[in-house]
């Protein structure tokens, strides 16, 4: 008798105590068959209702772009870099949000975008995005107006593979408004702005939000911006490693915003914009090496670095909260595997087991 014992129905058991139900998503050629288990996303969020949650299985294969159309709904991958034997993530394409929808929890998912709307008017609100590795995360460009409120982006891996011409994370523009935004403990990337375009490449473009202990990398070019436009936040904690704290004066601006406790280094612009526009600040370290343990200048991330604070950096409990400035600070500090959920790190069984005798099996595992 051929046994399979899947992380699947180890999941189904795991929560079945905690969830209204379980659904299954494995897209793998041996995926197990049974009635909570889908080919798809789109088609366990069709069977899934209000607090349900869904389990997106690692696979080589991409599950391609989804919508999600209900309410408070939990969906997890494994994340971004999980410590397993033959390690593989939920990878998905554009994952949209559509409007009037509240409540959504992404946890543990690699995805090209995250669009907050389809390109209607309405509201998008309570939206907790954590522990992926995503290109960029928008409000959808179009005629109708949607608002986004009360939404977190922590823990995450940002543009990392982003090649495009917009902001990493663009939460303001003319067709959407931002307020009650927290973006904290995410290492963010981004491109050089290009002075033959009139769109900047900046990361971050937002209103009344709360930035704090994130890790902007750059390379440390000429025009490579930490924004595009902020209004009326707080922005502490953070580390600019190669990437300017300011925006391009001729498309972005930081406006009414408060800088604390932040490091500046390596880039052709140190100087945090307090004193002009409303902004205010202290605590600040411009031009200061923040000395981590291993993490280079330049516009990309491997998961084999290491953001913490060496011996004699300024960033050690320098913090507005007394813990480290970077993503290993904060309440809930950066995470190297991303991993949302307990993870089956070795499962090792015979391929073939006859029926009636018992079974050796290695099975190591780590909570999270």
């Amino acid at each position: 008798m051929k046994t399979l014992l899947s992380l699947a129905f180890l999941l189904c058991i795991l929560f079945s105590l905690t969830a209204q139900n379980v659904w299954i998503v494995d897209n793998r050629p041996t995926a197990p068959t049974g009635t909570h288990i889908f080919p798809d996303v789109a088609s366990a969020i069709s069977a899934a209702s209000s607090g349900d949650i869904i389990h997106i299985t690692p696979s080589q294969f991409s599950y391609g772009n989804w919508t999600i159309s209900k309410d408070s709904l939990t969906i997890f991958g494994i994340g971004y870099n999980p410590d397993k034997e033959q390690p593989a993530v939920s990878i998905n394409g554009t994952i949209t949000i559509s409007e009037d929808i509240f409540g959504i929890r992404l946890s543990g998912l690699n995805a090209t975008q995250i669009s907050l709307g389809n390109g209607s008017a309405g509201s998008i609100g309570n939206i907790f995005i954590e522990n992926g590795e995503i290109d960029y995360i928008s409000g959808n460009f179009a005629s109708g107006t949607t608002n986004l409120s009360n939404i977190i982006i922590r823990n995450c891996v940002l543009g990392r593979d982003f090649t495009g011409n917009a902001s990493i994370l663009d939460l303001e523009n003319t067709y959407v408004n931002s307020t009650s935004v927290i973006i904290a403990n995410n290492v963010i990337m981004g491109t050089s702005w290009s002075p033959t375009s009139t769109t900047n490449y900046g990361a971050i473009n937002v209103t009344d939000a709360i930035i704090k202990n994130n890790l902007f990398l750059g390379d440390g070019s000429v025009g490579d911006f930490g924004f595009n436009s902020v209004t009326t936040s707080t922005i502490s904690n953070n580390i600019f490693f190669g990437r300017n704290p300011t925006t391009d004066g001729n498309t972005g601006a930081i406006t009414n915003s408060t800088f604390s406790n932040n490091i500046s280094f390596s880039a052709d612009v140190v100087t945090f914009p307090i004193g002009g526009n409303g902004n205010t600040g202290s605590g600040n370290f411009e031009s200061t090496d923040p000395l981590l343990v291993n993490v280079p200048i330049v516009d990309d991330w491997d998961f084999s670095y290491d953001p913490t604070p060496d011996t004699g950096s300024p960033a050690l409990n320098g913090g507005n909260d007394g813990t480290d400035i970077g993503v290993t600070g904060g309440s809930i500090p950066y995470n190297r595997t991303g991993s949302p959920l307990p993870v089956i790190k070795v499962l090792r069984l015979p391929e073939l087991i006859q029926q009636g005798t018992d079974v050796d099996a290695t099975i190591e595992a780590e909570g999270n």
